[in-house]
This record gives C-alpha cells, structure tokens and sequence, in this order.
C-alpha cells in the first residue's frame, strides 16, 4: 500500500489518538502544548483513501552549544504496530525528517507490552525484534532511568449499565487488605476531593504543592513547582483532574466513641451472660454440663478481655488525634489524566501525618470509581520497579499498587533512531552528569 507522510493540525491528530486503541495522552495535542520547553510536530501517515492510519506527536528540543536536537516521541507511534508495511514506511519518513531537521536522534517507547504478570506475550517480543531491524536501538530499564516507567500495574474495568454494581464489582477483586484499608479511611473521618481546572478552588493547588514538597522531602526527589500542575490541570482540561484527600477530626472523634459506646454495651450484655452461667454452674451437677459451663465462662471471660482491650486502644487513639482537635487536614493528593479508553495516576502525595488512617487507598478507590462513570477499559497506576527484590527501596511502592490486583505490566521499553552517533554518545555520557548536578543544586537550595 502507498502512504502519503505529512503534518495534521490538532484536531486531526486528537481525534484519531482518541479513537485508537493505542491512543494515548501523551500522544494528543493538549500533552504537546503542555511541554512547553520542546518544539512539536503532529506526524502522520496516510493511506490511499486518505484515512490517518498513524499519527504522532514528536517533541523536540535543542541541545545546549550543538546546532543539533534530540526527538522523543512519548508512548510511540499510535498505529497498529502489526502493520510492517507501514512502520517500515514510515521509519524510513522519520529517518530523512530527522536528517532535514538536524535531529540527532529520536527515542520511543510504544505503549506495548512485552511481559504481564512476568508471562512474556510472543507477538510483542516479534515487535521488538522488527522494530531493532528497522534500525532503533533497545535501551532497556528495571527502575526508572526511562523516561517514562518500564513497568506499572493495569486495571481492566468493569463495563456495563449500571455503574454502580462494576464499582462494587471493582471493590471485591482487591485484596482483602486494600477493601479494609478503604473501609478504615471512611471510618476514620476521610472523604475525597476532586476538581478540574474550571471547578478548582482557590488556594486548593497550594494544598497540593504543600504534599508534594512533603513527600519530595521525605522520598528525596526534586519537586515541580505549583504552576507546573497549574498548567497541566488547565492545558489538558478537561481530560486532568485534582484528587484530595481530607481528614475530619470531629467525624474521627465521633466514629471512635461509637465503637467505645457499642463496646461497653457488649460488656454490659456479656456480664449479665456471664452471671447467669455462673448462677447455672452453681445448680449444676452434672459432670458434662459442668465442663460445658465452664468452657462457655472462659469464652465470655476471654471476650471481655478483648473488649477491654478494644476500649483501651480507642481511648489512646482519642489522645493521639487530639493535636488535631476541630481541624480538618488535607492528607494526600493526586494528578489523574484520562484520555480514550484509559486512566493513569499520574502523581502522587501525601502528608507524614494521620497515615494510619490509610488516605491513599481512599482516594486510589474515587480514581477508579471516576474512571468507571466514563466508562474508561484501563487505570494505570504507572510505575513500579522492576526489581522485586524485597530490599529494593522501591518495593514498597510495588506492594502497595499489587493490593489492587491489577496486572503487572513490562513495556517493550524505550527504542532510539539514530541520526547523528556521536552526538548521540555524547548525550547519553554528558547529559546523565549534567542531571546529577543539577538536581544536586536543586535539593541544596531546597534546604
């Protein structure tokens, strides 16, 4: 078939990345205009009835002192990568585009996946291999040295009518832990907070900039600044939304008198149970009825002392959330995008304080809810690493998406086209200390 290469405007380009099962948000027009420290191109390829049959956003940027830029095409092409007529073509498009731009070279890093839940898919391994004779070059990552991660957990989704029943549908196929730890979110007084960029209030984008600079702090990474979130929430409205989680002391203080309250009601009803087995041990005596009379006293002995213990804990809970008297506290935050068939959890914070209340499984449940009312197939809790070493610093972060049992996903990772080699070397050996250095400035003029 003969494809026709040329630029399409962003309506073009949007409405076909929306349509497309390999769509992606960092492949539509809104994500370009967001980046705006790269250039942009919206590519295409055309086919003999002049359909878009693939389409890209390449970014570009300029390579300090170098008459030269690098190319990175976020998520890959959206086509369908079982068409090699068509990639083959359109490589070889991209090859003289970057030669005539002075693109030195240009990295993908197609959303396809390579391994889920580590069985490795035959016909993507075949797709990595043609793309590595088209010329790209693998670059592979078990953390997060890409630039986007290389392995992330997926949730499929339920779909139906009643939206309601595939939320509580959604609910029983997490693990037992995660469906407590909501419970105990709403027990303990949370309730969740969402706004895009026409219903965002003022002054709540501050409360999330504050749990970002907590969580950089307390996990050592470089923090962007509030007017970055800004302006994704505008620029990729209404596709990006704000989650908050907050904390109410008063509904936290009255949930927990409610279960001390209904616990010495229980005390009370076990006492008298436990008089009148005393009063029938007395008449008794009957060998097996005594024996019988017995066992039943030590269990209500034996649940007495637990609840005692129960009103105990409780009581100590009321002096810990004390400091927190008649205060309601944002606890943790996040960036979610959504676009086509798919949701991502883009970002995401927390506070230091009140964790055992569980904020984030509140708010990872709101996330999928939401993504379920649009009728979305996917959330993507993006990345993990790759390594499961349990004394990886990471695993913790793996264990936590892994409590929502959705499938452990490795992409085929990141490819390179290749223009100029050894501005490539260069950038490859210079850039990663450039970085280093930077971000070593940053954290200092962060203290």
């Amino acid at each position: 078939m003969n494809y026709t290469f040329k630029e399409v405007n962003s309506t073009e380009l949007n409405e076909f990345s929306f349509n497309s099962p390999k769509g992606h948000i960092f492949q539509s027009s809104k994500w370009a205009h967001f980046k705006k420290e790269w250039e942009n191109k919206f590519l295409s390829a055309l086919d003999e009835n002049n359909n878009i049959a693939l389409s890209c956003v390449l970014l570009t940027r300029k390579l300090p002192f170098l008459n030269y830029k690098i190319g990175y095409i976020p998520r890959g092409f959206v086509c369908d990568y079982k068409n090699k007529e068509l990639i083959t073509k359109f490589t070889e498009f991209l090859k003289e585009f970057a030669k005539k731009n002075k693109i030195a070279f240009i990295t993908i890093d197609p959303d396809i996946h390579l391994r889920e839940n580590n069985i490795e898919i035959e016909d993507n391994v075949k797709i990595c291999e043609f793309l590595k004779s088209l010329g790209f070059i693998e670059n592979s990552s078990k953390n997060f040295e890409n630039i986007q991660p290389n392995f992330v957990f997926r949730l499929n989704l339920p779909n139906g009518n009643d939206k309601e029943e595939c939320k509580l549908n959604i609910l029983k196929h997490f693990s037992s832990k995660a469906r407590y730890n909501i419970k105990l979110g709403i027990e303990r007084g949370l309730s969740v907070e969402s706004y895009n960029f026409d219903e965002l209030p003022d002054g709540k984008i501050e409360i999330f900039q504050n749990l970002m600079d907590i969580t950089g702090k307390r996990d050592n990474f470089i923090v962007r600044k509030k007017e970055y979130f800004l302006d994704m929430l505008k620029l990729l409205n209404p596709h990006c939304r704000l989650y908050l989680v907050k904390y109410s002391y008063e509904k936290d203080k009255n949930n927990i008198y409610k279960k001390i309250n209904k616990l010495k009601s229980n005390i009370d009803n076990l006492k008298i149970k436990l008089i009148n087995l005393e009063e029938s041990l007395k008449k008794t005596e009957d060998e097996n009825k005594l024996n019988k009379l017995n066992l039943k006293i030590k269990s209500v002995n034996k649940e007495l002392t637990i609840n005692d213990s129960q009103i105990t804990s409780l009581e100590n809970k009321l002096i810990t959330i004390s400091p927190y008297k008649n205060k309601e506290i944002y606890l943790s935050g996040a960036i979610y995008l959504y676009w086509g068939n798919k949701a991502w959890y883009l970002y995401g914070a927390s506070d230091n304080i009140l964790r055992d209340t569980m904020p984030n499984f509140s708010m990872q449940y709101e996330m999928i809810k939401y993504s379920i009312e649009k009728s979305l197939n996917i959330y993507d809790f993006r990345g993990v690493s790759g390594d499961l070493n349990k004394n990886n610093p990471l695993y913790g972060l793996y264990k936590f998406k892994k409590m929502f049992n959705g499938d452990f996903i490795q992409f085929i990772g990141e490819y390179t086209l290749i223009n100029n080699k050894n501005v490539y070397m260069l950038f490859k050996k210079v850039f990663p200390k450039f970085k280093e250095i930077r971000n070593s400035i940053n954290k200092k003029n962060k203290v």
